[in-house]
């Protein structure tokens, strides 16, 4: 199990970010549920899944990946989820 925690800033509203969100990682054969301001999701990747929680604060993004194989480096899943929300 390996884990990394990164925040990311968003420009657009947090209802609109939320939903990309939702979006992208459905689309891409993954669940996520968020209440409120946060959520869990879980992608499915090559050699294993990708499992974290998110949280929505004003126009920042927390990310905290609790699972993900081992050769998938952090900086590389907080590029695909800030892509997401450009």
């Amino acid at each position: 199990m390996a884990t990394c925690d990164f925040e990311i800033t968003y420009s657009k509203p947090t209802d609109e970010a939320k939903q990309i969100i939702t979006e992208e990682i459905t689309s891409n054969d993954g669940d996520i549920q968020i209440t409120g301001n946060s959520g869990a999701f879980t992608i499915s990747v090559p050699g294993g899944e990708v499992t974290g929680e998110v949280a929505f604060h004003g126009d920042t993004l927390s990310v905290s990946i609790t699972e993900k194989p081992g050769f998938i480096p952090c900086n590389i899943i907080k590029s695909v989820i800030e892509d997401y929300l450009e």
